[in-house]
């Protein structure tokens, strides 16, 4: 009896692993033979409705989808399954778009890239070298007298100019499609920077004046920027409050960012009673009288005399030349 039993027993136990094996083997072909008849089934697809999100940078970029304008970032939207098209855009920066055929929920993340600015120098008057992130820059200024260096990246940038009444070096920051904003030196020329993107100006100054755009005007002071809309377009712009102003600065406004820098150089400083070494023309006189240069001994004597009329050494020099004229000694 009890052999019987065990033999019972380990029966129903192998016939039990047998089933579970079968229903295994059951399940995973079920699954490939769905899977294979899902895949051939495009109907079946196409009850699957598309559901796309989309996150962009910046976000209030506007998103197209299939050509349509469906809002801006964080947008879910449900589509049909199938291909469609989507496009990301925002003025100041690179349009972003791609074609994609899915079915469920696609997330789609999307960074657009600013388009790089060009930057206007107007140095000022007279011959200039310019140096961008310290690599010196060819070319020649247009009839404005500006330098336009075409195709500047987002980033930390420095422009160093140098002209016949000095030189400076002007660090800006450009970032996101933002108008830039500057890091002025110290001293040096007063300095008017402009920057444009999307319709957004931010001018700054290392002075303090007033910024005439049209009929209107914009306080500046050193520190501080003022910050307006324009339409796209040109304008003059000219500061008031300065010692000299110069000509109007002109400034464009686009899709792209453009950034004007304006350098006004001071004026030099004459002076009015310059300094005379007056023993310094005593001792020229006499040894200019030693050639027999009469005129140039002469010219030195009367610089002396004009500071100090009594002054006995430039009286002596003067007799002597005249003796010499008299001898015929002069050449």
């Amino acid at each position: 009896m009890r052999r019987s039993n065990v033999y019972s027993q380990t029966g129903l136990s192998i016939i039990s692993t047998l089933l579970v094996v079968l229903g295994i083997v059951v399940l995973v072909l079920l699954s490939i033979y769905a899977g294979m008849w899902w895949k051939g089934s495009p109907e079946q697809i196409a009850k699957v409705p598309l559901t796309i999100e989309v996150t962009t940078s910046p976000e209030d970029s506007e998103i197209f989808i299939d050509g349509k304008s469906v809002g801006t970032s964080k947008m879910r939207l449900a589509f049909p399954a199938g291909k469609h098209e989507l496009l990301v855009s925002r003025r100041g920066f690179r349009p972003w778009q791609q074609s994609f055929e899915a079915a469920g929920l696609l997330k789609v993340p999307v960074t657009l890239q600013p388009i790089p600015m060009d930057l206007r120098i107007l140095p000022g008057p007279g011959k200039v070298e310019v140096w961008l992130d310290d690599l010196p820059q060819s070319g020649k200024s247009d009839d404005s007298g500006a330098w336009t260096l075409s195709g500047v990246p987002q980033g930390m940038h420095s422009v160093h100019i140098k002209t016949a009444a000095g030189d400076s070096t002007v660090s800006f920051d450009f970032r996101n499609g933002n108008p830039a904003a500057p890091i002025f030196p110290e001293g040096g020329p007063i300095i008017l920077f402009v920057s444009s993107s999307d319709g957004k100006v931010r001018a700054e100054c290392n002075c303090k004046a007033d910024l005439q755009v049209n009929d209107s005007s914009q306080p500046l002071e050193p520190g501080s920027a003022a910050s307006f809309t324009l339409a796209d377009g040109k304008y003059p712009v000219s500061l008031k409050g300065i010692p000299d102003p110069g000509n109007p600065v002109g400034i464009t406004v686009g899709t792209n960012a453009i950034t004007t820098m304006a350098f006004f150089w001071p004026a030099p400083v004459k002076e009015k009673n310059p300094v005379v070494d007056i023993q310094a023309l005593l001792n020229s006189s006499v040894a200019l009288l030693k050639d027999s240069k009469c005129d140039a001994a002469e010219a030195n004597v009367d610089k002396v005399l004009s500071r100090s009329p009594g002054n006995a050494d430039a009286l002596g020099i003067s007799r002597r030349i005249t003796r010499l004229r008299s001898l015929g000694g002069c050449r």
